[in-house]
């Protein structure tokens, strides 16, 4: 690692992995064995979605930016 350089660009999988890991963690919370695991795993996979679906907020955003 001593001497290795930062690569300059994201690797191609980082724009799918919101959507990767809300899937993983609801995979994870329909095994989980207590309902607060389950409840804090459902809550991270919402974080994640969110991340992937713009809001309509930022749908404004960036039309007004435009002009």
């Amino acid at each position: 690692m001593i001497g290795e350089k930062s690569p300059e660009t994201l690797p191609r999988e980082v724009p799918n992995y919101h959507e990767r890991e809300a899937a993983r963690l609801r995979a994870l919370a329909e095994t989980a064995t207590t309902a607060s695991i389950k409840s804090r795993l459902l809550k991270q996979a919402e974080e994640h979605e969110q991340l992937v679906e713009p809001s309509e907020g930022d749908v404004v955003e960036q039309a007004g930016a435009d002009q």
